[in-house]
């Protein structure tokens, strides 16, 4: 059996999962390997062997094998820190691209800095890369990308710049008052409710200032009414998506929107979308990745 070496490695590196893949000269991919030891388990000197505890068996001991990894990475509590490209900007720019110290001399790691803007502040690590990506994919794009997740983006697209972008904390909300307030003895951790989650999304969109007060509602639920377990759940979802859907009108409405994100998280953006008379269409979360990271490759090694 011939033995698998890549002609370079694609990393996206976030806060809590990394993920590579080999990749050959034809540009396709060979071999995929993950973990769960993301950037806030680690010190600046783990990254290396964590990498190479991946990409080992894919590595050519007779020669360098470049790396190119977006996302988490490159923050001041990564590997090393990249300077941030300033909005309006491209995604990539290799002028300002990172190159990691490593102890290993097969191996070459460039890391993609992220992007920043100053009115409002706001920054962004890994998403440029996928929008990167998806601009490739889709060249003449004009509208807003939506990259839901623990802080979703809501970014400004036009030729080929990312114009401006804003970022809710929805995805860590979600997982704080799930886990670590009194509202964790009201939910399920799997169920779902799909009526309680549409009416979630409407209250939070429509009001908004009552918040905190709808929160303690479904522990109140629990308790008073015996409120279903995955209701409280799917309520609790609604209501922090419309509330960031409310927040994010400028962004969304009548306007043309793609999702880039893991299918679980697009479908329940799509769905609180249309809800609230919006649309929108997926765009697959790899493909953007795996194009926008061989976009900065290809630019990287053009001359």
């Amino acid at each position: 059996m011939k033995e698998l070496k890549a002609k370079w490695i694609a990393a996206d590196w976030g806060t809590t999962h990394m993920r590579a893949w080999a990749i050959n000269e034809q540009g396709k991919v060979l071999a995929y390997s993950e973990s769960n030891e993301g950037m806030k388990d680690l010190q600046q000197n783990e990254f290396e062997p964590v990498l190479l505890r991946l990409i080992e068996s894919w590595l050519d001991s007779e020669k360098v094998t470049p790396v190119m990894a977006c996302g988490m990475v490159g923050a001041r509590q990564g590997w090393v820190e990249t300077p941030y490209l300033k909005a309006p900007c491209v995604p990539i720019d290799k002028n300002q691209l990172t190159v990691a110290t490593t102890k290993d001399t097969r191996i070459q790691v460039t890391l993609v800095p992220g992007v920043m803007q100053h009115n409002p502040a706001d920054i962004m690590r890994g998403e440029e890369t996928q929008i990167a990506g998806f601009i490739k994919e889709n060249p003449g794009f004009d509208g807003i990308v939506c990259l839901p997740g623990t802080h979703t983006k809501w970014v400004n697209v036009k030729a080929g710049q990312i114009e401006k972008f804003k970022t809710f904390m929805t995805g860590e909300l979600f997982g704080v008052i799930s886990n670590e307030t009194l509202i964790k003895h009201a939910i399920s951790t799997k169920g779902w409710d799909q009526d309680s989650f549409k009416k979630g999304v409407l209250q939070g969109f429509k009001s908004p200032g009552t918040i905190a007060s709808d929160l303690f509602s479904l522990r109140a639920e629990s308790i008073v009414n015996e409120l279903d377990f995955d209701a409280a759940k799917s309520t609790l979802s609604g209501l922090l998506l419309g509330l960031e859907l409310n927040g994010a009108q400028d962004y969304w409405k009548d306007r043309d929107v793609t999702l880039i994100g893991s299918e679980l998280l697009s479908n329940n953006y799509q769905q609180g979308l249309n809800i609230l008379g919006g649309e929108c269409k997926p765009f697959d979360l790899e493909t953007a990745t795996l194009s926008g990271l061989t976009s900065a490759y290809m630019e990287l090694h053009s001359d």
